[in-house]
Order: structure tokens, then C-alpha cells, then sequence
């Protein structure tokens, strides 16, 4: 292990790919999010009542923490060139006669345009747009009843005659640092101990190396590669460990499960993934086509995981390929025992799973030693 951390300190290429990459993405990643909500959607608003209740809205919507209105189109053929142009994320329509509707009691129609292509900006413009359009019209409703002589309490059931409520449970800030943030770090490790392992493995195992120089002095092509994978078990857990300190501590996010089978899953994590930098590069003898396998393998593995789209949508085939992924348990173990205090019981699973992926992934690099074994003893 001591001579695999001097190649490190000694190789510039890799002393980049395992701290330094992983540390400056890390960072990266850590300003995007730090502000957690978005907030300030430009919007633009079509009004062609001109009316009070028309500017009151305008008013409400500038004032809502997710949208802000930063222009004022005169027609829906202007507010569509503002959003394909991309000035504005979305746009709010409000039909000439609006106010006048209303007081007849009539039921107008006010129109939200969004850009849900960019499923965050457009939701968050909905959102925003359609909370600040119905305090308003309430606002204005509740004022007309209680103007014909009906008490505050009975204007209001008239107006919401069921109350709704909706809760929403363990991220109730839509805060983006709990949705995303702790599911790219792990994902972003991945891809990067995969790649090290694999690296770091072809420079002793590779086509025009002697791995039974390194295989003599570990006393075995075995402990060789052990020694050659733990040293970098240690640096991607010392830098995970470091990034939850930062995502637990500094940017606040809940810690209230076991700490314990975090740092359990942490550990199987980390050598799942080495493991398939590790069968990727024993099995072809060649980096190039290993960190094709790692690419393909582990690029896309953030689509897999069921954050952007639940996982029981998903096909089986793709529910399958999800479940031989690492980061799909890990990222599922975080968000339990962070958020959710989700019961050992369950919990445990995750890691049951990691488990069983580092076995499977162990016995296949093992079998591929013990035949590079013979290979190796038939040339001596």
C-alpha cells in the first residue's frame, strides 16, 4: 500500500484523477446548489384588462419568492417570442373584461404558459404563477361577499367550502441541495474511483507490464491487487467524508438515521465501484476498452437511480439495470437515514445489496486473478 501512495504522489495524471478532480467537481457542484431554491423565474405578463384586480395580480405574481415579472408583453405572439427567445421562462395571460367577469360573478379565464422542457424552471413557474393568481382572485372574492353584507367566516367557506391541505413530507423547502446535491456527490465519486482503480491497476497489469514483479513482492497476484485497490478505498472515502461533512454541516442537511450503516454502505460503496473499475480492466487488459465499460456502465447511472423519474415507471429491464448499480442503493441508504429516519429494518436492505454487489463483482475479478495466476506462472 505505502509503494501505491508514492506512485501516486509520483504521478502527476493520477494524483489529478483521485484527489484533485474529485475535489475541484466536488466544490463545483457545491456552488451550483449552495443556494438550495431557485427563486426569480422571469415571467412576462399578457395584461389586457388594465384593470386593478389586473395590476394587483401583476403585483402578487412580481411578489412571489419563485417568479418575478421582467416584462410586460401586449399580445401572446410577444410573450412567445420572449420565451423562445429565452428572456423568460414563462407568461401569464390575463383576458381583457377580467375584473368585470369576476364582479358578475362570472368565471373568466387567466392562462399560465410555461417552459416545461425545463421541468425545475416550469414547475417552479406554475407554482409561483398559480399561488399568487389565486390569493388575488380570492383576495377579490372575498371583498365582494363581504361587501354584500356576508360575515368573514361565511364569505370564506363560500369561496373554499373543503378545505384542502397538502403536507410535503422530508424536503418540505423543495430545497435542491436535499433533492440533488447528496445524490450527485456519491454518483460523481463513482464514475471517478471506477476510472482510478482501473487506472491504477493497468500500470502494473496492463499489456508490457511484469505483474509477477509486483505479484513477487506481495507474495501473490491476490495481495497484489488488494494492495493496489485499498489505497484508493481510502482516499474516496476520506473525500466522501469530507463532502457530508460540508453537506451535513455547512449546508444544513438532516442527518437522523444511523450513522453507523452510513458509514457501512459508505465502505461497500466505494469498493463496489472499484470493483468495476477493477472487473473492467482485468477482463479486457486494455484501459481503453475498460473505461469504455466504466463509461457505459456508470455515466448514466444517475437516470437509473429514480430521482428524476420513479423507478417503478420504469421498464423492468431498466428497473433491473438500476438494481446492479452501486449508486442506486447508496443514494437510497443517504436519503433514508438522512431524511426519512427510515427503520433499520428496511434500511438495511440497501446495504444487503451492496453486499451482495461487491461478492458478485469480488468473485469475478478473483476468477480473473487466479487465471492471470497460471498465465503468469506458465511464463516463469
Amino acid at each position: 500500500m505505502l509503494r501505491e501512495f508514492r506512485m501516486i504522489l509520483r504521478r502527476p495524471a493520477l494524483l489529478g484523477l483521485v484527489v484533485v478532480l474529485p475535489v475541484v467537481m466536488l466544490l463545483t457542484l457545491a456552488g451550483i446548489f449552495r443556494a438550495g431554491i431557485p427563486t426569480g423565474m422571469a415571467v412576462t405578463v399578457v395584461d389586457l384588462d388594465r384593470s386593478d384586480l389586473s395590476r394587483s395580480i401583476t403585483r402578487m405574481l412580481d411578489a412571489a419568492p419563485e417568479i418575478t415579472v421582467r416584462e410586460q408583453a401586449l399580445s401572446l405572439s410577444d410573450a412567445r417570442a420572449q420565451i423562445v427567445t429565452g428572456h423568460v421562462r414563462g407568461a401569464v395571460y390575463l383576458p381583457q373584461g377580467l375584473e368585470r367577469d369576476i364582479l358578475r360573478g362570472a368565471r373568466p379565464e387567466i392562462v399560465i404558459f410555461y417552459d416545461n422542457q425545463h421541468m425545475s424552471a416550469g414547475s417552479m413557474v406554475a407554482r409561483g404563477a398559480r399561488g399568487a393568481i389565486d390569493t388575488a382572485v380570492a383576495g377579490l372574492r372575498l371583498s365582494i361577499r363581504q361587501g354584500q353584507g356576508e360575515a368573514s367566516v361565511q364569505a370564506m367557506v363560500s369561496i373554499q367550502p373543503i378545505p384542502l391541505q397538502a403536507h410535503a413530507l422530508f424536503n418540505p423547502a423543495f430545497d435542491y441541495v436535499h433533492f440533488l446535491l447528496a445524490a450527485l456527490v456519491p454518483t460523481v465519486l463513482q464514475i471517478i474511483a471506477a476510472a482510478a482503480t482501473a487506472y491504477a491497476i493497468s500500470l502494473d497489469f496492463g499489456p508490457g507490464r511484469h505483474p509477477q514483479v509486483l505479484a513477487r513482492m506481495a507474495d501473490g497476484v491476490l495481495p497484489a491487487m488488494l494492495g493496489k485497490i485499498l489505497p484508493y478505498t481510502v482516499i474516496v472515502l476520506l473525500i466522501l467524508g469530507l463532502s457530508d461533512i460540508a453537506l451535513y454541516g455547512w449546508l444544513g442537511v438532516p442527518l437522523r438515521g444511523s450513522l453507523l450503516l452510513m458509514a457501512t454502505g459508505a465502505v461497500l460503496f466505494v469498493l463496489s465501484t472499484q470493483l468495476i473499475g477493477a472487473a473492467a480492466f482485468v477482463l479486457t487488459r486494455d484501459m481503453g476498452r475498460a473505461a469504455s465499460i466504466i463509461a457505459v456502465i456508470t455515466a448514466p447511472a444517475f437516470g437509473f437511480m429514480g430521482l428524476g423519474f420513479p423507478r417503478e415507471a420504469m421498464s423492468q429491464l431498466a428497473q433491473a439495470w438500476g438494481a446492479v448499480i452501486p449508486g442506486t442503493w447508496y443514494v437510497q441508504l443517504r436519503i433514508d437515514q438522512s431524511l426519512r429516519d427510515t427503520p433499520l429494518d428496511i434500511s438495511v436492505w440497501s446495504v444487503v445489496w451492496l453486499g451482495c454487489i461487491v461478492l458478485a463483482l469480488g468473485a469475478l475479478v478473483l476468477l480473473r486473478l487466479v487465471r492471470l495466476r497460471r498465465e503468469i506462472e506458465a511464463k516463469t
